[in-house]
């Protein structure tokens, strides 16, 4: 037997044939006469020390579809490995689980149907067609949604404890209160929403930091390939509940209604941020991380657009100090190892306005290079298991708001594309199920042999 043919029959059943002396024949003479049929490949099976499959399940190796025919063949190893792989596919999301893949399809007949029918395609028509929300959110300028914050108010009235005259503080409390108000009203529409596809992760203290993530948010949903769908989704900028159990009930409740979660990767990780990926992933759900890219010739512009939205919060604050403040937030240990730096930090004075931008630039450039290798190559919260089936689900990591948009609609359309890949650790075949769009791992299976026996034998149903 061809070394080719055997391998994709052990990627077919997820295990190594028992029988393998006594067949004489060729790969070449096994798809010669008119292809392998369904009976002759039941044969092959036995003759191995397979299971037999079903004529349904066999066809749709044959051709993708379980629509019969009744002459239906394999005409080529080379379809015969892709139906393998649109198997494995099919296996790895579902289990997580070639083998057990192999024991549970290739024994269905009407049933297998309504297994591909789950994972069919969603026309975009069902998202375009939806009926407006009875109650709208009422929008929040970006520049206004810090308000909503827990330090401002805090801030603003230590002002007027200081000066009980501060007009500007008095003025901005009362605004304050309107922006409130339109935040609690945001917060019962997200409840009250029939729909809920995305949540958005994130985090926010300062000022600059409500308006980055507004910033994002606007850019990613107002995309031409996200706005005519009518998506509802959970905006962190646009809600306020005052009590912090209340809140995270209400937070917890939109998690479990999301399709997806979308994760902004800022300065530094959170507790809340960070439990809220772990929670989607646990629940089967995909996770959308956006961490920019900024790339050499935008980083100025993304220094410039940075500074500038800090300052719209903290306009009495020199250019200097502000620089110096976010190098040391995205390189916290500069001071102590950078020498250039800790003469800055020594004498402000001595600080160049465009040697500090240009280090920032290239600071953050470094700091959203790392985290997205290591959230997609090495860091265990990128691959978490969904707890009621065991299955292990990955971290899609987009480096752009378009990366970002297109996943959300490949994610609620069903239209997700995949590679399988293999890959050896330790003398063992791991697999990876890696989106296309981002070549991020968005299934995994061990090949750790005592781990996966020990692993299923308490997820895999008996």
């Amino acid at each position: 037997m061809s070394d080719s043919l055997r391998d994709i029959l052990t990627d077919l059943t997820g295990q190594e044939p028992t029988f393998v002396e006594g067949l004489a024949e060729s790969a070449d003479r096994l798809f010669q006469g008119g292809g392998l049929g369904y009976s002759q490949f039941n044969e092959l099976l036995l003759l191995l020390g397979y299971d037999r499959v079903s004529e349904v399940f066999f066809q749709f190796l044959v051709g993708g579809t379980v629509d019969l025919h009744t002459h239906a063949s394999l005409e080529s190893l080379k379809q015969f490995r892709t139906g393998v792989d649109n198997f494995r596919e099919l296996a790895i999301l579902r289990f997580g689980n070639v083998k057990f893949g192999f024991k549970y399809f290739s024994s269905l007949s009407a049933d297998l149907d309504a297994e591909l029918e789950a994972i069919a395609p969603i026309d975009p028509a069902e998202y375009e067609k939806r009926h407006k929300a009875l109650l709208e959110l009422r929008p929040i300028p970006g520049e206004k949604t810090y308000f909503l914050g827990y330090l401002v108010k805090r801030q603003l009235e230590d002002r007027l404890e200081a000066n009980p005259q501060d007009e500007d503080a008095k003025k901005q409390l009362e605004e304050r209160k309107t922006v409130v108000e339109l935040g609690r009203q945001n917060h019962n529409a997200y409840l009250v929403s029939d729909h809920l596809d995305v949540y958005v992760a994130t985090s926010m203290r300062e000022r600059h930091e409500y308006l980055m993530v507004n910033k994002v948010v606007k850019e990613v949903f107002n995309s031409p390939l996200l706005s005519t769908l009518k998506i509802r989704y959970f905006d962190p900028t646009q809600a306020y509940c005052e009590d912090r159990i209340d809140k995270g009930l209400a937070e917890g409740l939109m998690l479990k209604r999301a399709k997806c979660t979308v994760y902004l990767a800022q300065e530094s990780d959170t507790l809340g941020k960070d439990s809220e990926l772990a929670s989607t992933l646990a629940q089967g759900k995909p996770v959308i991380a956006y961490i920019p890219r900024v790339s050499e010739d935008d980083a100025p512009r993304y220094v410039a657009e940075l500074v500038e939205m800090v300052k719209q919060g903290r306009p009495d604050v020199g250019e200097t100090q502000l620089l110096l403040e976010q190098l040391r937030v995205f390189d916290p240990a500069a001071a102590w190892k950078d020498d250039e730096v800790k003469k800055w930090v020594a004498d402000p004075n001595q600080v160049s306005i465009d040697d500090a931008k240009a280090k920032l630039a290239k600071r953050i450039q470094e700091h959203y290079d790392k985290r997205a290798k290591t959230l997609k190559e090495s860091h265990p919260l990128g691959i978490q298991v969904h707890l009621e089936t065991g299955v292990a689900h990955g971290v899609l990591v987009a480096r752009t708001t378009e990366q970002c948009a297109q996943l959300i609609r490949q994610i609620l359309t069903g239209t997700l594309k995949f590679n399988i890949c293999a890959k050896m650790v330790a003398g063992n075949r791991y697999l990876l199920l890696k989106e296309q769009l981002t070549d991020s791992i968005f299934r995994v299976v061990t090949g750790d042999r005592f781990l996966t026996n020990a692993f299923w034998n308490f997820y895999l149903p008996k």
